[in-house]
């Protein structure tokens, strides 16, 4: 068993991943910004800048079983539910579900998963 889990915000009904992440990608989010043309050929820039609540967690694991699958699609049914994101590198966040997506592993009752999590908050 990894020690990635999704939980309730209170700890409870954890789901843990099989095993580690094969990719886990959490880099810094990216700038709230956008460009408008004005008259004249001109163009105004508004810069909201970036803060770690506007981050995208990426994770993909090589190995999940029908039972952690079913789990985590449970979960990922679940509309305007806030969850607790811990990784494997000590890192605790509240996060939406935003991406599930498996792959059945060929001649295995297993799938490669990747789930991406979009951070509103940090927890530690």
């Amino acid at each position: 068993m990894g020690v990635c889990y999704l939980s309730d915000l209170d700890g409870s009904g954890a789901t843990y991943l099989d095993e580690d992440p094969a990719l886990y990608e959490d880099g810094p989010s990216e700038r709230r910004l956008s460009s408008h043309p004005t008259f004249g050929g001109g163009r105004v820039w508004q810069d909201f800048g970036a803060k770690t609540e506007d981050r995208r967690i990426r994770v993909r694991t090589d190995y999940m079983t029908q039972a952690t699958l079913d789990a985590f699609r449970a979960k990922f049914e679940q509309t305007g539910k806030v969850w607790k994101w811990s990784d494997h590198r000590g890192n605790a966040y509240q996060v939406v579900f935003a991406v599930l997506n498996p792959e059945r592993i060929q001649a295995n009752a297993a799938y490669r998963v990747e789930m991406v999590l979009h951070v509103v908050g940090v927890l530690s």
